[in-house]
């Protein structure tokens, strides 16, 4: 491995400056705080804690004596003034270019010019710049989204942070001015981050990997980092020595180190030991690695990209994962079902050659566990999960996973169907019939599972039709004779006659499809499968229960509901029905029936006669309106 370091790194002069200020204030004796962590590293503010320095958020956190140190990214003119107030001893470690934006941005908006601030939004530097802003508010531009919700101006001027990255600011300023009458624009990014950049660039364009050095919450590190990624090279963005991990490099690359503004010397030294290292001891390791195709190896992704990942095993080169090879269906980005540091088994598929890049594929490793599993369904006899995939004319294809198998056309339902369309993009049970790996032959039966089904089901009928259970069915469709009725897979005919103790006329007005009512089995026969339903023996019957509220003589209502030659069948509210013969229609015996009322006419009987044991009661039409006329009289 083949260490090379870029020709700009770490602490820029600012940061440099800022830390002898520290340094020397500690030195004299007095307590130093930091108003804020002086520079965006962690491991160097941890030495300057160690060393008494400590780092405050706010001067209310400041004990008496204490010295405080503005630190290199500024602070804005109330900070100063609450220190003055506050009878505090003051250090200014401002760095130097930012101190120089602070004064552009007081100047110009003290003129009375519009300031638009290019960097990011809660960077303490761009922070301290825009306080010092007097009069309008300045606008924080940050990416292309926010120079889209930015009002238009006849004229304005531009200050950039110092640490902002030089690509995208010239991408912003080329839309800013579109929106921008006049544009005076200060290109204020300090020489240290453009030559870092610059730098960076330049070697990340050589090398095969990118070590980006300095805190996470550091943005020229930041920078520095999407750079690097932007040349070309795999790029990995640490802090210290202990994160890095030899399945990164290999005897065959050439590593790059870069670091940010705020990294101290004596990390970047750490890192560059710790990778030679390394270095000697995967050479040693890879002079001993033989692979081929069809090895099974463990790795772990390294680098993602939307339609590939590179994958480290323990070998001089890593391997490449292409999005086809991961799983069926493929993924739209591996993006989305990956991420660095995952850990990969997958199965070499091509031979390995020097110079060559090695492939894998954890499609064809799945199959193998896949092929297992389908053989052990198989010997067990038990169902399988499949997806319908494509309808032909003999059959179904379908999909278990990543394996294709095939459902003949007399095995895709209980019945003869002319097609298996219905089942394509669904998924269900099917049973193995056949399976061969070296033919790749997968032939299923969803048939087989469906009577299994069907047989359970029919159990749970026949069960309920011998102890006269109650079932709840679901109304699958509507004739003029009945309604067909779902329960438990099995449909059976509800009769006209047996969906209430009242006479129906027309099965829609009592019944929709869809509709879950209770029902007991009337009949039913196993061999044909055949069933037929009642559901007025789930409702209480008016014989046994409204009968006992009526006694003969009682005038009532009722609805004639049939004409016979002989009378009409009538029907009191509580759903009880009775004859009203013709005798008792009319003393005129020439008249029929028909000429004495309709069906659906409302009229008053009287009760004539009620036999329980028999179930009948009888009605008087004619006794009653004499009775009525008798009582008016009276």
């Amino acid at each position: 491995m083949e260490i090379y370091k870029a020709k700009v790194l770490g602490f820029c002069y600012g940061v440099k400056r800022a830390m002898k200020i520290v340094n020397d204030t500690s030195q004299e004796g007095q307590p130093v705080v930091t108003l804020g962590p002086l520079i965006h590293n962690p491991q160097a503010v941890k030495r300057l804690m160690n060393r008494g320095v400590r780092s405050v958020n706010n001067l209310k956190e400041v004990k008496n004596k204490e010295i405080v140190i503005i630190r290199s990214h500024g602070v804005g003119p109330s900070c100063y003034n609450d220190i003055k107030c506050k009878n505090l001893t003051l250090v200014d470690a401002t760095c130097p270019f930012v101190k120089r934006n602070q004064d552009i941005a007081k100047k110009l908006s003290h003129e009375g010019h519009q300031l638009i601030l290019i960097g990011e939004k809660n960077h303490p530097e761009l922070k301290s710049i825009a306080a010092w802003v007097e009069g309008k508010h300045p606008v924080i531009i940050e990416n292309m989204e926010d120079v889209q919700r930015m009002p238009s101006f006849d004229e304005a001027h531009i200050v950039i942070q110092t640490t902002f990255s030089m690509v995208l600011a010239e991408e912003l300023i080329a839309s800013i001015q579109k929106k921008v009458g006049t544009l005076g624009v200060h290109k204020t990014i300090c020489q240290a981050t453009s030559e870092r950049q610059k730098a960076a660039k330049e070697l990340a364009g050589k090398v095969n990997v990118m070590i980006v050095i300095g805190g996470r919450n550091s943005a020229n590190t930041g920078r520095l980092a999407e750079v690097c990624r932007a040349a070309g090279a795999r790029t990995h963005h640490i802090e210290t020595a202990k994160e890095i991990r030899k399945e990164w490099f290999h005897s065959q690359y050439k590593v790059g180190i870069t670091a940010g503004a705020s990294t101290p010397d004596w990390i970047i030294e750490e890192v560059v030991c710790i990778m030679e290292d390394m270095g000697k001891m995967l050479e040693m390791e890879e002079q001993n690695l033989d692979y081929k195709k069809g090895d099974v190896i463990n790795g772990e992704v390294i680098e993602l990209f939307d339609n590939r990942a590179y994958v480290s095993f323990g070998y001089k080169t890593e391997a490449v994962l292409p999005i086809h090879e991961y799983s069926y269906p493929e993924p739209e980005s591996l993006k989305d079902v990956l991420k660095i540091g995952d850990p990969i088994k997958a199965v070499i598929v091509n031979g390995v050659r020097e110079d060559n890049p090695i492939y894998i594929s954890k499609i064809k490793l799945d199959r193998l566990s896949e092929w297992d599993d389908v053989e052990a369904a198989f010997e067990k006899g038990e169902p399988v999960e499949c997806e319908g995939i494509e309808s032909i004319k003999v059959g179904l294809l379908i999909q278990i996973n990543s394996l294709r198998g095939f459902i003949p056309l007399s095995q895709g339902d209980l019945r003869f169907v002319h097609s298996l369309s219905n089942l394509v993009g669904k998924k269900f049970m099917a049973k193995i019939l056949e399976v061969d790996r070296a033919k790749n032959r997968l032939v299923l039966s969803r048939k087989a599972v469906l009577e299994v089904q069907r047989d359970e089901e029919l159990k749970v009928i026949e069960d309920a039709y011998a102890n006269g259970d109650t079932l709840q069915g679901t109304v699958k469709k509507i004739m003029p004779y009945g309604a067909f009725i779902g329960v438990n897979g099995v449909e059976g005919l509800l009769h006209i006659s047996d969906i209430s103790w009242k006479k129906i006329a027309k099965v829609e007005d009592v019944l929709q499809p869809g509709e879950v009512i209770d029902v007991k089995i009337k009949s039913y026969d196993a061999e044909k499968q055949r069933i037929s339903f009642t559901h007025k023996e789930c409702i209480p019957n008016p014989w046994e229960t409204s009968i006992h509220g009526h006694k003969i003589d009682d005038v009532v209502d009722a609805k004639v509901v049939k004409i016979l030659d002989f009378g009409a069948i009538v029907e009191l509210a509580d759903g009880l029905t009775g004859l009203l013969h013709v005798n008792e229609m009319t003393n005129d015996h020439n008249k029929k029936p028909g000429d004495v009322c309709n069906v659906g006419d409302a009229i008053k009987v009287r009760i004539i006669g009620i036999d329980e044991e028999r179930r009948r009661i009888s009605f008087s039409l004619a006794e009653a309106i004499n009775q009525e006329t008798t009582e008016d009289a009276e």
